[in-house]
């Protein structure tokens, strides 16, 4: 049986990027609205706090304990256990704005997109380290929620535009940062909502925020396989975690974004969902050479 709780007792004004980091035992995630990064030893209290320069819009783990955070000028190296925060990169013009959410890919590198929250026109990208940017597809507008799984034994990015209401797939070679023909690999407007954050479980279903509709969507290969309904409306991100990777833990949003303003209670709260019956994977990490 599926039951949801709070974790701690703070409200978020606009949650997003939530990361387990397994190595720690920590959970990460951010207030876009707050411009500021948290986290929870274990997933319990107390809460962690640090401000940043600007909006935190998405988060990576490093394979050095550091993270990397879109911020507003570029993607910034924040170690949040003594405070600091360097500019790794700026941006790409092709880019048009600034970075979204992102993942690490499994390869080392990123994958993010454009914040274009009206719905212009926007684009997907791949960074390394070593070798910079690459445009992946530019026919998208507001890019959410990428990750990387299999597909009998391709390497396969999904990726979500929120105005397009769809989850998008490509074959993908994450060491080159390049990606084959784009399908549809989700339909997110048959539950009345718009995709957001996303995570991938052990089993390579992917599990998707839905905005306005209040659920957990899971995708696989084969279309929509389930949906968990959440007490927040505008659920934002999903990550697995617990020491097991047996617990899913949801952030959401509790202001407006320009539409109807959320009316759940538990808009902006940190859910736990147990008893899914799936496992989640350790977060990919991104190699900083």
């Amino acid at each position: 049986m599926v039951t949801i709780s709070r974790v701690g007792d703070f409200t978020l004004g606009w949650g997003e990027s939530l990361r387990w980091d397994d190595r720690r035992e920590r959970l990460y995630f951010v207030d876009c609205a707050a411009q500021t990064l948290h986290w929870l030893e274990g997933a319990t209290g107390p809460l962690n706090t640090m401000s940043l320069s600007s909006m935190p819009a998405g988060l990576a783990l490093t394979d050095n304990g550091s993270l990397v955070a879109a911020l507003d000028e570029g993607l910034a190296v924040i170690d949040p256990d003594v405070g600091t925060e360097e500019l790794l990169t700026r941006y790409p013009d092709g880019l048009v704005g600034r970075a979204n959410d992102m993942h690490a890919d499994g390869a080392g590198n990123l994958v993010t997109g454009t914040l274009r929250i009206s719905g212009e026109p926007g684009s997907y990208w791949w960074y390394s380290v070593a070798a910079g940017w690459r445009c992946l597809d530019e026919d998208v507008s507001n890019a959410n929620g990428p990750v990387v799984i299999d597909i009998g034994g391709q390497s396969t990015l999904v990726f979500a535009d929120t105005p397009a209401f769809r989850l998008y797939a490509y074959p993908y070679d994450g060491a080159k940062g390049t990606v084959g023909e784009r399908r549809v690999f989700g339909d997110v407007a048959q539950l009345q909502g718009a995709p957001d954050g996303a995570t991938a479980d052990r089993d390579n279903g992917v599990w998707s925020c839905v905005l306005r509709r209040g659920c957990l969507a899971r995708f696989t290969e084969a279309g929509l396989d389930r949906v968990v309904d959440v007490p927040a409306d505008y659920p934002s991100d999903v990550a697995f975690g617990g020491r097991a990777l047996d617990r899913a833990f949801v952030v959401s949003i509790s202001v407006s974004l320009g539409e109807v303003a959320p009316t759940a209670p538990e808009a902006g709260w940190l859910l736990a969902v147990d008893g899914l019956g799936v496992l989640g994977r350790p977060e990919p990490r991104v190699h900083l050479g």
